[in-house]
């Protein structure tokens, strides 16, 4: 069909310019906006399929957003418009562009709620948590008022529901509750997920939990049963840096430090580049090696990517105050402030700054 219609859009053409009678040219006008009305339609999805490989499998968030501004020259209904949106989040926040990311976010969770798309608010939230604002991601859920359609078609609403949820679980435990963390994931456990996506991210998500409660058997466990080959290949650099996570609590650190290198070799994101290093030097730092962990944190601190990440800052402060670098320490504690003021971490540093600057007006006084 697509064959046929360019040939009557070459004809079209040259009748235009040929100098063929008025009506012919009208003729010739009005079957060139056929074509075009007819190639529209099959152009946008072809270019929205290129798009998300871009941003799926390839990585390539510019080549991305380069084809959702194509698309918009078309035209195109409003429900792929919110698709368009969803894209250009994700790749403004693969690139590191996290004020741009997070202004967006918040017309994408706007659009969620008002079509009843768990799809978008995933974006929207995971958006929101890359950025640290973990309460604001919780109450895109709070404020969803349950409308009666659901949008979503690549998963049904259920999975795009248990996927939010999945997420959420980050929002929780970095603001400090383990707890609530573990229990969020339990419920999404008990739904038995049909969709390889979906069961594969609990995984994921259960070996960072268990990681870090203390149960690393546990989470090791989970880990060897989890295929990211069901994962956007975006995201296989997580699966190697949660199990370098695991390997780190089980005090395999050689181990672990290859699963964290491994992770870095296959990292499409900035956020996925930034957190290798500070998981280099968190491994390096429970090995006991702390000049080399110093190394890590500082080339973690110094990536453009500066949203979360502030347990790496802290304990990039600990390791520092450990070699006797007591001012570089109070600095790496007010960036973990700085960069990550709603994690529980911040709360650590804080806490840290008041007692060091407790011990300098002591010894002042002395």
């Amino acid at each position: 069909m697509a064959s046929a219609a360019g040939e009557t859009a070459a004809c079209a053409l040259h009748a235009v310019g040929s100098g063929a009678p008025p009506f012919m040219s009208w003729l010739a006008f009005i079957l060139l906006l056929m074509v075009v009305v007819l190639l529209r339609q099959p152009a946008i999805s072809a270019l929205f399929a290129l798009a998300e490989e871009c941003s799926f499998h390839w990585g390539t968030y510019r080549g991305t957003l380069r084809i959702t501004r194509a698309i918009e020259l078309l035209r195109p209904d409003r429900l792929m418009r919110r698709s368009l949106l969803q894209l250009r989040v994700h790749a403004h926040e693969a690139l590191g562009d996290t004020a741009r990311a997070v202004e967006m976010a918040w017309l994408l969770a706007d659009e969620a709620r008002a079509a009843g798309d768990w799809g978008l608010a995933n974006t929207a939230i995971n958006t929101f948590i890359n950025a640290g604002l973990y309460r604001e991601a919780l109450d895109v859920e709070r404020r969803w008022e349950h409308p009666e359609e659901d949008l979503a078609v690549e998963l049904g609403p259920d999975e795009q529901r248990d996927l939010v949820q999945l997420n959420l679980c980050e929002a929780l435990y970095n603001l400090g509750d383990w707890t609530a963390a573990s229990e969020r994931l339990r419920a999404v456990e008990e739904t038995e997920a049909d969709e390889p996506l979906l069961r594969h991210a609990i995984l994921l998500q259960r070996g960072w939990i268990l990681a870090h409660t203390g149960r690393g058997a546990e989470a090791l466990a989970a880990m060897d049963q989890l295929d990211r080959r069901d994962l956007p290949r975006v995201y296989w650099s997580e699966v190697a840096f949660t199990r370098a996570a695991v390997l780190r609590v089980l005090q395999r650190y050689d181990e672990a430090e290859k699963s964290a290198r491994e992770g870095l070799s296959l990292a499409r994101r900035a956020a996925s580049t930034r957190n290798g290093l500070f998981m280099l030097g968190q491994i390096a730092l429970a090995a006991g090696r702390l000049e080399e962990a110093a190394r890590h944190f500082e080339a973690g601190a110094s990536h453009p990517y500066k949203g979360q990440g502030g347990g790496a800052l802290l304990a990039w402060g600990d390791c520092l105050e450990r070699l006797g670098q007591g001012a570089r320490a109070q600095e790496a504690w007010r960036l973990a402030l700085e960069r990550d003021p709603q994690s529980a971490a911040a709360k650590k540093a804080a806490s840290r700054l008041g007692r060091t600057d407790g011990q300098g007006e002591g010894s002042t006084g002395g």
